[in-house]
């Protein structure tokens, strides 16, 4: 080999020696970036969005994102107990938490349902998922048509439906229904009722969504508007009812509480609804023709 061949594969060599220091140098610093890399400990609910960006993002739209502050000047522990993380975990264990700490609690988080790491339940939950939305919300009651005096039982078809297949439907954690009566629904948009009503259309699914919201609001409009009068009648004169018709208002007003906290105006179950209405109908008829 020549003296010039020679320098040459000397410079070669030392070249490729360098580059493969730069390359070990910067394969040393990304494996020291890495380590120095924030982990998600999963203590707090924070840490949940730098995994789950868009479900934390639903997650913000949500009626659970601001339950805390719906009540941020309650003093009752009760309160916490659905509208806090920290007062649902307590909940669940059957315990309170102190009201005066409430400056360190959160609403209702990621960590309030799931618990990371955990395989007690499916999607990592910290309990049974119908438990969890029934702790706080009554609607569960509506569907199997429970709860209201003097009213039969009156089990609704949708009574063996969770609460996630409509309200989650495609895991969907905003938690917003996709109607199929919505105008702002796009029609290439499969809607929420479709996971299970597959042999019709939209356009029947939504006038049956849309009968029952107006056989609802058919009811319970004049409904309204009479207790709203006997409830000015009564304020002017408290006295003016007897213990008999004191008591059909009272019942009255708790049976009418049921279906107006559903919120779903007749959707979860109509003919309870119905029959509530009816019942109080008859007894709101009853104390107006007291009260003239």
């Amino acid at each position: 080999m020549t003296n010039t061949a020679c320098r040459k594969t000397v410079r070669t060599v030392t070249t490729l020696a360098g580059v493969l220091a730069v390359a070990a140098i910067l394969f040393r610093i990304a494996g020291l970036a890495a380590q120095e890399k924030s982990i998600p400990d999963h203590g707090s609910f924070t840490d949940c969005q730098m995994c789950h960006a868009e479900i934390y993002k639903m997650w913000e739209t949500t009626g659970h994102s601001k339950a805390i502050a719906r009540i941020i000047n309650e003093s009752e522990a009760d309160c916490f107990s659905c509208h806090t993380a920290e007062g649902f975990a307590a909940k669940l264990e059957g315990n309170k938490v102190d009201p005066a700490k409430k400056e360190s609690f959160h609403s209702i988080t990621c960590v309030a349902c799931h618990k990371p790491g955990s395989n007690a339940n499916p999607k990592q939950l910290v309990s049974d998922s119908e438990k969890l939305c029934s702790e706080c919300h009554s609607q569960r009651a509506v569907i199997q048509g429970k709860g209201a005096k003097g009213v039969e039982d009156m089990r609704s078809p949708h009574s063996g439906v969770t609460c996630a297949s409509c309200h989650m439907s495609r895991a969907n954690h905003d938690l917003k229904l996709l109607l199929p009566n919505d105008p702002g629904l796009p029609e290439d948009r499969t809607d929420t009722c479709v996971g299970c009503h597959k042999d019709n259309s939209r356009k029947i699914r939504s006038k049956q969504l849309t009968d029952w919201h107006e056989f609802y609001r058919e009811a319970m409009d004049p409904i309204e508007a009479d207790m709203a009068e006997i409830s000015a009648a009564i304020k002017a004169k408290p006295d003016l009812l007897n213990a008999n018709l004191k008591a059909k208002l009272d019942t009255v007003r708790f049976n009418l509480s049921i279906i107006q906290k559903d919120g779903s105006r007749g959707a979860h179950n109509l003919d309870f609804a119905l029959e509530i209405m009816a019942m109080a109908s008859k007894d709101i008829r009853e104390i107006k023709a007291a009260i003239k």
